[in-house]
């Protein structure tokens, strides 16, 4: 058995493990996520001699079994636009760096080799291995933003630093079913894709129409719709609150399944798997998605639809996974 450190940085929080080549999370650590690329790379070196210094002193267990060594790799991940040839983080617009050098700067920290990649690809790369365990597929993580990433053979595939950025492309959903509309204004107008279909902005939109607070979130928005399926009898003010809920999901749904379905169009209905917070709606959003995605292909089949099985430590276990390949012991 081999056990990797897999580093996760986010927004607010760095995540950390020890992981087995199994996959077992078998100690971890979060601190939140410091201002700046140097304190940021001493905050993730510090994580990773605390890990191996527990290590030394026997404190780490896998169930019965004490972890008594630790690969020389260490697998690191951040947000943003990043290039996994160069090793450098090009772009984060939350984190506010630009051209972060940042598997060069942890590797020398460190004096160990560094298995560096995005966020979202390595929690592909878990499901991969360890959660939906199948060799190809297409993963969307819908949460705050909307990302991608293809998996073909087991492997990330992201030739580009901007691959699986589809959450950015524009699209027209304020005018579907609108013939009143002007074709001028129908290519003019457009949001990004994130904008209408992430988590995050189904809360948005429907705490701008006053339908929900922004604390309950896209379960507030989700829960508001699904009171046009009981047989309570809603008064006309919550009648029109629930349809507004329901046509801001529907139109969400919609707008990612039809950008999803031009790639699937180019390279084939591989299995769809969808992650982040917005999968834990379970298998009314899988159905919705499929139906959607069913229209938006047209004659080409229309594929497999998943949830995602890891949670949110799936990027930390892809970090790590990074590692062992790194080291050819995946």
């Amino acid at each position: 058995m081999a056990y990797a450190i897999g580093i996760d940085v986010g927004g607010t929080t760095i995540k950390a493990a020890i992981i087995s080549d199994t996959g077992v999370i078998c100690d971890t650590a979060q601190v939140d996520t410091p201002q700046g690329t140097v304190e940021l790379i001493s905050a993730v070196a510090q994580l990773v001699a605390d890990f191996r210094g527990r290590v030394v002193a026997g404190l780490v267990k896998d169930g019965d079994t004490t972890v008594t060594e630790l690969i020389d790799t260490v697998g690191f991940d951040v947000p943003g636009i990043v290039n996994e040839t160069t090793g450098i983080a090009e772009f984060s617009a939350n984190l506010g760096w630009r051209n972060f050098y940042a598997k060069e700067m942890l590797s020398k920290k460190l004096g160990t080799p560094v298995a560096f990649g995005h966020d979202v690809r390595s929690g592909a790369l878990a499901e991969s291995f360890l959660g939906v365990k199948l060799p190809h597929f297409f993963y969307i993580a819908i949460g705050t933003g909307i990302a991608a990433t293809l998996i073909v053979n087991n492997r990330i595939m992201a030739p580009h630093p901007w691959a699986g950025e589809i959450g950015q492309t524009p699209v027209f959903p304020q005018f579907r079913g609108d013939e009143t509309v002007s074709r001028v204004e129908r290519f003019t107008s457009t949001l990004p894709v994130e904008q209408i279909a992430s988590a995050s902005a189904i809360t948005r939109q429907a705490v701008e129409l006053g339908l929900v607070a922004e604390s309950g979130g896209a379960a507030a928005v989700y829960a508001l719709a699904d009171k046009l399926n009981t047989e309570t009898e809603l008064s006309p003010q919550e009648l029109h609150a629930a349809k507004q809920a329901r046509e801001i999901i529907d139109t969400a749904v919609a707008t990612l399944a039809h950008t999803t379905a031009h790639f699937l169009a180019g390279i084939g209905p591989i299995p769809v798997v969808l992650g982040g917070g917005l999968a834990n709606r379970g298998q009314e959003l899988l159905d919705h998605f499929r139906a959607e995605l069913e229209t938006a292909l047209g004659i080409v089949p229309v594929p497999e639809v998943h949830r995602a099985q890891l949670g949110s430590w799936s990027q930390v276990q892809g970090a790590a996974l990074r590692a062992f390949i790194a080291e050819g012991l995946v």
